[in-house]
């Protein structure tokens, strides 16, 4: 009777472990998956850019359809190259050890934000460029139109967890 009662309590202990591992792994999945839809809902302070954000430190993990003039880099910081508006070169925009983004336009000029969205350097050629002369709400425009693509290929999750994922990034975004 005792050796049933202990088995017993094995298989339940053991099935609780594996419905616990499937639903946070879902969950996971589906915070990473759909950050990018999340992000377009989330609150956040003025200047910060959620969804430029999770884009690329999510690339991974998001919807990354072929799409005509976009290629994504996946070897070390997470990059979307758009050859639709190519200018001198390709406009890039990455995620820079997580912690930073950069972009760079057609034309030479790069753009580094700090991990809020900051614009904290910009330059052209090895030239520093004055930031107080930086229109920095065109260059976010700029940006969206570079990635706007692989924005709008990103859908709806099933099971919507917006409540956890603003939980979750609740300090990240404010």
């Amino acid at each position: 009777m005792l050796k049933r009662i202990t088995l017993t309590v094995i298989a339940v202990l053991a099935s609780t472990a594996v419905f616990g591992a499937i639903v946070l792994g879902h969950t996971f999945f589906n915070l990473k998956s759909y950050s990018v839809y999340y992000a377009q809902h989330t609150p956040h302070k003025p200047g910060t850019e959620p969804v430029l954000m999770e884009l690329t430190q999510n690339l991974f993990w998001v919807n990354t359809p072929d799409i005509d003039g976009i290629e994504y880099d996946y070897d070390g910081g997470n990059a979307i190259y758009n050859s639709n508006y190519k200018k001198t070169t390709t406009p890039v925009f990455a995620n820079t050890a997580g912690k930073r983004y950069y972009y760079a336009r057609g034309d030479s000029t790069s753009y580094l934000f700090d991990k809020n969205f900051q614009l904290i350097v910009a330059g052209n050629r090895g030239r520093t460029i004055d930031l107080s002369t930086v229109d920095v709400e065109e260059l976010k425009r700029e940006i969206y139109r570079t990635v706007q693509p692989v924005i709008d290929a990103q859908y709806a999750p099933l099971i919507n967890l917006q409540w956890l994922y603003d939980w979750v990034n609740k300090d990240k975004f404010n």
